[in-house]
């Protein structure tokens, strides 16, 4: 067998191993359902699952435009999402959980099937390949030295060792899953849908270079991309310039291979189109859009990545070691730059796009260096990634936290061809312990990951603090009941509430769980409060939906509440249930009494 073939075989044993280990969360969860109780099928952010299976409710109902279910203010419904509308139609079979569950794991194994056929293009040793493989999709950085299982802050008495380094933040592989291959695997199946187009648009860029056939997949991958994940082709663009600039240092970027791109780069124009005027006619997407996401400081993405970007730097060091030098001491530099204020970006305009410059630089450097290689279109690709994507996320914009999508596949790429030659020095049998013991090194971190889903599904609390793994017979019962009342369903119920445990970075079952987003995301609900950053001015609404529920709020202050958002049923808290909380209001005589027990009511408060 051949070594391509050889690698080949393996990619495929690989995908299917993936796929596999990305079910463990979720079959985890399921068997460890507690009696009564019914599992959500997510542990880590239980309340942006919510918002897709929300989307993936009304796809169940036939609906092809969606909503807000997290928003009462009056909408035009316009969202158009396909991967959604898609994994709706597969829920009516399957279940929400089973549906976003399946679908995580095929495109987890497709995905690899994927980036395999990229690294077949920069190495025809399957050694040299499968080790990029590898370190690509389970490697991250040094976070299982200073493993948290919640926030972003270090609290920890133990790992104060870094505070000082890291600004007192945690690296970005300890919480941002997105940034990593296996923690979205494990998590999330729209990252794993995205990461495939982002590697599906950039295989047939490459392939597109002596022929017109890779072009329409390409438009097709790029339209997905922009509906599904609009951010990923803003990166994707910023990484195909730094490509073109390197294969400009190269001599070897043609003008056809050019026009194919922009062809590629045109299925975009559909969706982008669609998105700007859902964004000029939908006050509440407006809202959503103007939420902050501000990006970690740089030195919680060194940090995060830092293994492998030394890995990395090692095999820029072995082809132009002045370059690498220039590339090590500039991240060094930015790392060692103060993180922004709260509420401001880091960078300015013109900085970042000085930055950018300097980023495209290094591409033309890169370039010229690999000039005489047969591979230099792939190894200028992905070091564009591996130099842009570490910047991309300062991008002066909203949500700019979302370019770091899968930053760590091309700088494990490029940690898998440094390392290799390393290796390969050796005898075989110290080769391949060696190997063994680099690679567990690299997923200690993402082992933390699957460790923690284990964890939040045993003591039945998301990564949210105040939302609860499995649903009590309560909620059950008020989900279902929601679920047979057709027609708009505007819901009120309380904000959660938190229970910390005596020990830092620890939290237990909700004392209160925020049953809000699962009205939304299980029974299609309005929500008064159900979202951070779906419901417009959320910190005020949940200001308001807590105080509906507190004994010294006035009937008339209620009714005004009631009237102005239109409420139809409200999700009582039975005060004897939560003796902690000796202000919580007995609201059971306000409506007709539909569903609920000892804990929560579903109560119906406005008549027909």
């Amino acid at each position: 067998m051949t070594e391509p073939a050889h690698f080949r075989r393996f990619t495929l044993w690989f995908a299917l191993g993936f796929a596999a280990l990305s079910l463990v969360p979720f079959i985890f969860g399921l068997i460890n359902t507690p009696a009564g109780a019914r599992y959500t099928g997510f542990q880590l952010n239980a309340d942006d699952h919510m918002v897709y299976a929300a989307w993936m409710r009304q796809a169940m109902e036939g609906q092809f435009l969606f909503d807000n279910r997290f928003a009462v203010d009056p909408q035009p419904g316009l969202t158009f999402h396909a991967y959604f509308l898609v994994l709706g139609w597969i829920a009516k079979v399957f279940g929400i959980g089973w549906a976003a569950t399946l679908s995580k794991a095929v495109f987890t194994g497709l995905f690899t099937i994927l980036l395999g056929r990229l690294i077949e293009r920069l190495s025809k040793d399957a050694f040299t390949a499968k080790l990029c493989l590898a370190i690509s999709t389970i490697g991250a950085g040094i976070g299982f030295l200073v493993w948290h299982d919640f926030g972003q802050v270090l609290v920890r008495p133990s790992t104060l060792w870094l505070s000082k380094v890291a600004q007192g933040r945690l690296p970005i592989d300890t919480w941002q899953p997105e940034a990593f291959v296996m923690p979205s695997a494990l998590t999330n199946s729209l990252f794993m849908v995205s990461l495939c187009l982002i590697v599906g648009v950039f295989l047939c860029v490459l392939g597109s270079r002596s022929s017109w056939r890779p072009v329409l997949p390409g438009v097709l991958c790029t339209a997905a991309l922009m509906n599904i994940h609009s951010y990923d082709v803003l990166l994707v663009g910023l990484v195909l310039v730094g490509t073109l600039v390197g294969l400009v240092g190269a001599g070897a970027a043609s003008k056809d291979w050019v026009i194919r791109c922009l062809v590629i780069a045109l299925g975009a124009v559909p969706a982008a189109v669609w998105f700007v005027i859902v964004l000029r006619n939908d006050e509440v997407f407006q809202a959503r859009a103007a939420t902050p996401t501000y990006s970690p400081m740089f030195v919680q993405v060194l940090l995060g990545c830092l293994p492998i970007l030394i890995a990395a730097l090692i095999w820029l060091g072995l082809s132009n070691r002045r370059l690498a030098l220039a590339v090590g001491a500039g991240l060094l530099l930015l790392a060692a730059i103060p993180g922004a204020r709260d509420g401001a970006y880091w960078l300015s305009a013109p900085m970042w796009l000085g930055l950018f410059v300097l980023a495209l630089l290094a591409c033309y450097a890169l370039g010229r260096t690999v000039r005489e290689q047969e591979d230099q279109a792939p190894k200028c690709l992905l070091f564009a990634w591996f130099v842009i994507g570490l910047i991309a996320p300062y991008f002066p914009a909203l949500f700019q936290r979302k370019l770091l999508m899968g930053i760590a596949i091309p700088i494990g790429v490029l940690a898998g061809l440094g390392l290799a030659v390393l290796l390969m020095r050796g005898e075989r049998s110290k080769r391949n312990l060696a190997t063994i013991m680099v690679i567990t090194l690299l997923s200690a971190t993402p082992m933390r990951w699957l460790m923690r889903e284990q964890m939040l599904a045993r003591d039945n609390v998301s990564s949210t603090t105040v939302h609860p793994v499995y649903l009590s017979s309560d909620s059950q019962s008020i989900v279902d009941r929601l679920n047979e009342i057709d027609g708009r369903k505007v819901v009120l119920a309380l904000p959660g509430i938190r229970q910390e445990a005596q020990t830092p970075d620890a939290f237990l079952t909700p004392y209160l769980p925020d049953l809000n987003p699962f009205l939304s995301g299980f029974a299609g609900c309005y929500t008064v409060a159900g979202h951070w950053s779906e419901t417009p001015n959320y910190l005020a609404r949940r200001d308001e939906a807590t105080k509906f529920f507190l004994r010294n709020t006035t009937e008339v202050e209620r009714t005004q509440l009631l009237a102005r958002y239109k409420i139809d049923y409200v999700v009582a808290p039975v005060p004897d249930a939560f003796p902690a909380l000796g202000d919580l209001a007995d609201l059971r005589g306000i409506g007709e009494p539909l569903a609920g027990g000892s804990q929560f009511v579903l109560l119906k408060v406005r008549p027909k």
